[in-house]
């Protein structure tokens, strides 16, 4: 029975998908681990080698793997590692020889020999790789015959000290005939609206090498040009351009070209803001030079690693004699230069022992006292330093005799290394058959249509918690821990695999024996043996956290996350979906929510996510099962309804609008303005009907606009006064305050209407202040004062998203800035602030004077009047104080 296990497993380690290699352990006298000698590889492991199994069988490692590359020795590694620790580990490793990923095992299974198994995992890195991408894209590899690693932070620093709205690095693609948008660098902002506007993510885009651009290149580095339009006119549609030109104000484009000894390699590109200029553009010439120095540079380093691996399987011996008594230096050979750096004379007249490593001393000295003893030393190992003061370890056998210690050395610095990282592993594997993750095994189908299991490993039990002796009575016992959803694709895709004799892949869900549902990668080889039978040697995995992973990324990949309803990619792909006649009359809807910018700038990004929330809540409410809503872009929604006329679409959108108007967020309604176009044939586009529909949207919110925004500033002025009842009379104390100083300063009418519009609208941006501060009775913290100092701008933000209210905000930004200059927000002074402001300061500040507050008691009118006759020339315009004692003071009730 033994031998027929043992042929079952020597069958499936030979046919088994899984590149397998054993090797006998070689041994010195000392009992260490010297060299590895092939001792068994399958098909496999030749296939992914390329080379036949007689090259390798008898042979040892250092011999014949000396011409292949050096990524695929690194694996040799961890070989040690499993036959110093005596158990077994398990990793992943890209051999650059076959541009592939493997998960490689190495086990002992018997004593002497160690084993190390490959799986191929490509097409799940890749696949997880590409998932990754849409998520995380500011770190990148890029291969150009040399490895060039071109991160975000580099590009940050440049877009840093150009002043660089955004940066990007564009490198040409293998065929020559495009490029790719490896890496870019920009505001939040900017890249979220650049998957607003554009619809994807422009890094790892590839555009076309057009004429045109190939011509532009011609042209000696840097090439300046005065906006983006040159390098994208004909890659992007001009309607889009001149969106993004009209969005983002872009300006001055200067291009770098990454270009050595004839090879044009891609370009840096800097994109300023408009009307700006990029600064210190000689910086970037010199980073560009300092990356090709390195791409050459790596090159080189790349082939002393080589050599240095090669080096690292020989033995050289460092010959040293010195005296017992007193550690004076006789003689050193010459190969101490190359390991210390040194020159030979120069070690041979220096204290030899000055450069043991300072760490070392202690456990030095001993080994001296062992030799005086007249002990010998071997395989002892303390550091030196270098010339260039780094440390290497070196390995002495010594022996005395009569006054002199004779010893042989040899440089273990890489040995000691890869010790030291073998003791810094805290998780190791077993054998193949027990303790390879995942589980291994041989399935084989019987003409009349039986099966059967004739070997699986531990592995397999802990997967389906099935035992071996279970499988042996009822081999089913495994199909039936198959989830009952992904049954019939297993045992479909199963017998296509024994029909056509191809590799099986799958990847389904079991239920464990404690009730949970766990994700399994499978994948065999097929082995045809006597007329119907065939054997598949295979391999299978828990991939649970890798699909929660991968369903994670993908429901991110096509949801807004926000809001929850779709995305943008989704919209983009949707309308390819829905662009079938079955879905005729095709309606889309695009609805823009009304009073965003101006609902973050009152109250903050936290209401405006909630009037985005509540929109959407509605907009899902209202729409069939079959209708779709997607977020495209920061305020702006587009609902797809198949088959929906445009009279149905336009109800839809009535109702809606009325609906939002019913609703408020902090006492604003929610508005918004909407397009419908219909596709009812092929004779538009889908592209086409969205731009209508966008079309008809922003025309109607054109014409909205204007009274909205009126009656918005009102809703806000009356939320203020309702949540501080005290501002109403406030605000009606100043602006009446400030209609008398004006007149007295000889205002016009229109002035002074100006003027006292803008003190009643003065402090409008404390609306977005908490009333825990506002109504605080007690001292304010430096925190909650800076809290408070940020009304005007926030005032100066509400007001100026009405046009005519522009001078407005400019007078209410300034109306705390001193005459001294020491006041805020801008800090300016004198007559840099305007006249209308500097008038309200003294308003404002008496009013609040002679109100008091939660955190100051009134004054009275003379204490009020003091403090503003000694704050002239300081806080106030001096000339404005003496006319406001002239002409407005002798008015007040005293």
């Amino acid at each position: 029975m033994a031998d027929l296990d043992q042929t079952k497993f020597q069958s499936l380690l030979r046919h088994m998908p899984q590149g397998y290699v054993e090797f006998k352990v070689l041994y010195d006298e000392a009992g260490e681990p010297v060299d590895y000698e092939f001792h068994e590889v399958n098909e496999t492991f030749e296939r992914i080698m390329k080379a036949k199994r007689e090259h390798f069988l008898g042979g040892r490692i250092t011999d014949k793997l000396k011409d292949f590359e050096y990524s695929e020795r690194e694996w040799i590694v961890q070989v040690a590692r499993a036959v110093s620790s005596g158990e077994a580990i398990t990793f992943e490793h890209f051999s650059r020889r076959n541009k592939a990923w493997y998960e490689l095992s190495v086990f002992s299974e018997r004593p002497g020999h160690v084993s190390t198994l490959f799986h191929d995992i490509t097409p799940h890195v890749q696949e997880n790789n590409a998932l990754k991408q849409l998520v995380n894209v500011s770190h990148r590899f890029v291969t150009t015959g040399r490895e060039l690693l071109m991160n975000q932070h580099f590009l940050d620093q440049i877009r840093g000290f150009t002043g660089a709205k955004a940066v990007t690095l564009n490198l040409v693609d293998d065929d020559g005939q495009t490029y790719s948008t490896v890496a870019l660098s920009g505001i939040d902002e900017l890249l979220e609206r650049s998957l607003d506007v554009l619809g994807f993510h422009p890094v790892g885009r590839k555009w076309p090498m057009s004429p045109k651009r190939s011509k532009l290149l011609e042209a000696p580095s840097p090439i300046v040009f005065d906006d983006i339009f040159p390098l994208v006119d004909g890659v992007l549609p001009k309607r889009l351009i001149k969106n993004i030109l009209r969005i983002f104000n872009l300006g001055q484009v200067v291009l770098f070209k990454i270009e050595k000894d004839g090879v044009f390699y891609g370009d840096l590109t800097i994109v300023m803001q408009g009307n700006k200029e990029a600064s210190r553009l000689g910086l970037v010439e010199l980073y560009i030079v300092h990356i090709l120095e390195q791409m050459t540079k790596a090159g080189r380093q790349i082939g002393d690693a080589k050599e240095s691996m090669f080096e690292g399987f020989a033995t050289v011996d460092l010959e040293c004699i010195m005296s017992l008594t007193n550690h004076e230096i006789f003689h050193l050979n010459v190969a101490w230069e190359r390991v210390l750096g040194f020159p030979l004379e120069e070690l041979e007249n220096m204290d030899f022992t000055s450069l043991i490593h300072p760490d070392d001393v202690e456990k030095t000295n001993e080994a001296f006292a062992l030799l005086e003893e007249g002990k010998d030393i071997f395989r002892f190992v303390n550091r030196y330093r270098t010339i260039d003061g780094d440390y290497r370890s070196i390995e002495w056998h010594s022996k005395v005799q009569g006054n002199y210690i004779y010893a042989v050395a040899k440089d273990v610095t890489e040995r000691v290394q890869l010790e030291e990282e073998l003791a810094e592993r805290d998780r190791l594997l077993t054998k193949l058959s027990d303790q390879v993750p995942g589980a291994i095994y041989q399935f084989e189908r019987r003409p009349d249509g039986s099966f059967h299991f004739p070997f699986f490993s531990r592995g397999f039990e802990v997967l389906t918690g099935i035992t071996f002796e279970e499988m042996k009575q009822d081999p089913g016992l495994v199909f039936s821990k198959i989830h009952p959803e992904d049954y019939p694709n297993v045992m479909a895709s199963i017998e296509t695999s024994y029909e056509n004799l191809t590799i099986w892949d799958a990847e389904f869900r079991v239920l464990t024996p404690d009730g949970r549902t766990t994700w399994i990668l499978g994948s065999s080889r097929p082995e045809k043996l006597d007329e119907g039978h065939v054997l598949w040697h295979g391999y299978i995995g828990d991939v649970t956290e890798k699909k929660k992973y991968e369903m994670e990324i993908e429901y991110l990949s096509y949801h807004d996350q926000l809001t929850g309803v779709k995305n943008r990619r989704y919209f983009d792909e949707a309308l390819i979906t829905y662009d079938e006649p079955d879905y005729y009359p095709l309606a889309l809807i695009v609805v823009d929510v009304n009073g965003l910018k101006l609902t973050n700038d009152a109250f903050g990004h936290l209401v405006g996510d909630r009037l985005l929330i509540e929109a959407t809540m509605t907009l899902k409410r209202e729409i069939r099962g079959k209708d779709t809503v997607a977020r495209i872009g920061g305020d702006e929604f587009v609902i797809i309804m198949p088959n929906t006329s445009l009279e149905e679409a336009n109800r839809l959108s009535d109702r809606l609008s009325q609906l939002f108007l019913a609703k408020s967020i902090e006492g604003l309604p929610i508005s918004a303005s909407f397009g419908e176009a219909v596709k009812d044939d092929d004779a538009l586009s889908i592209a086409e009907v969205f731009n209508l529909a966008e079309d008809r949207m922003y025309h109607h919110k054109v014409s909205e606009k204007q009274s909205r925004r009126h009656h918005s500033i009102q809703l806000i002025m009356r939320t203020l006064y309702e949540k501080i009842p005290r501002e109403e009379a406030h605000s009606q104390r100043v602006a009446e305050l400030s209609r008398q100083l004006g007149q007295a300063m000889g205002f016009t009418s229109a002035d002074v209407n100006e003027l006292v519009t803008a003190a009643t609208l003065h402090d409008i941006g404390k609306v977005a202040i908490s009333n825990e501060i506002l109504d605080k009775p007690g001292t304010l913290t430096e925190s909650e004062w800076r809290e408070i100092k940020r009304h005007p701008e926030v005032s100066y933000n509400i007001l100026s998203t009405v046009p005519e209210y522009g001078p407005l905000s400019e007078i209410v930004l300034a109306h705390h800035e001193r005459w001294d200059g020491n006041g805020y927000p801008k800090g300016i002074s004198g007559k840099q602030i305007p006249l209308a402001s500097r008038i309200i300061s003294i308003a404002d500040t008496f009013d609040v004077m002679m109100t008091g507050r939660p955190y100051r008691k009134a004054k009275t009118l003379d204490e009020a009047l003091a403090v503003i006759a000694e704050e002239a020339g300081r806080q106030f315009d001096p000339e404005l104080v003496e006319v406001f004692f002239k002409k407005v003071v002798p008015t007040l009730q005293r």
